[in-house]
């Protein structure tokens, strides 16, 4: 598996990758991870690109036990309904 933030591929960007993160303004950083930040892309360091990829994990399963609870609330309706039919 290859390291494209290691070596070689870092040695042919500009400042050997480094540079100032846009969104924690850390100086002197590696900022290897395209970002899409209010329309534009940019990059950003490799905790900044963490701590995003955390906070939509802890965002997404949040939002998915309110979609399955209607479906469960609609499975418990046709029940009884089933049970009137036999």
């Amino acid at each position: 598996m290859s390291k494209a933030h290691r070596g070689t591929g870092l040695r042919k960007t500009a400042n050997h990758g480094r540079g100032e993160c846009p969104i924690c303004k850390t100086k002197g950083i590696k900022v290897l991870y395209e970002y899409d930040l209010d329309g534009k892309k940019v990059m950003i360091c490799k905790f900044c690109k963490a701590h995003l990829k955390n906070k939509a994990r802890l965002e997404k399963p949040a939002a998915a036990p309110a979609d399955a609870a209607p479906a469960a609330e609609e499975a418990a309706a046709e029940a009884p309904a089933a049970e009137a039919q036999a």
